[in-house]
C-alpha cells in the first residue's frame, strides 16, 4: 500500500531544514533554553518526543561557539523570523494567516476580502469571514 503521508515541496523542506538549523545553533549559544527549543520544535510540526530527543542531542554535541559580530547576529535573527512566518503560514494556512493581520490592524478590511478571493474562496464567503472576524474583535 503507498503511502498516503504529506507531501512537502523542496522549497518548504529548504526552508524548514535551514530553520531547524537555526534553532540548533540558537540552542548551542545559549540564546534558547530546553523548554523554549521543544517548543520551537513543537511549532513546526515535531511531537513532543522527537523535539525533547532532538533537543538532548544538541545537548550532548560539543560544539565550540565561534564569535560572531553583531550585524551576523542581526541577520540571523532576521532570517529566523522571516523562515518562522513562512513555515506557520504553511502549516496553520493562508485564512489563518490573513485573519492574524487582520486583527493586528496590518490589512484593511477590503484588501484582507481580496486576498481570501484570490486564495479560491467566493465573494460572499470572504466578506462573511471578514465580518465573522471584526465581531471577534
Amino acid at each position: 500500500m503507498p503511502d498516503k503521508g504529506k507531501i512537502m515541496s523542496q522549497t518548504n523542506y529548504e526552508r524548514q531544514s535551514k530553520l531547524l538549523n537555526l534553532y540548533q545553533e540558537l540552542f548551542v549559544r545559549k540564546e534558547m533554553n530546553d523548554t523554549e527549543a521543544i517548543i520551537a520544535l513543537r511549532m513546526i510540526g515535531f511531537s513532543e518526543c522527537i523535539a525533547a530527543n532532538r533537543v538532548r542531542e544538541w545537548a550532548v554535541l560539543n560544539n565550540a561557539v565561534k564569535p560572531e559580530t553583531e550585524r551576523a547576529r542581526k541577520q540571523r535573527l532576521k532570517e529566523r523570523a522571516s523562515l518562522e512566518k513562512y513555515v506557520l503560514q504553511m502549516l496553520l494556512g493562508k485564512k489563518y494567516y490573513l485573519r492574524l493581520k487582520f486583527l493586528r490592524k496590518e490589512l484593511t478590511k477590503d484588501e484582507t476580502i481580496k486576498k481570501i478571493i484570490k486564495s479560491g474562496c467566493k465573494e460572499e464567503t470572504a466578506r462573511e469571514m471578514v465580518n465573522e472576524w471584526e465581531g471577534q474583535n
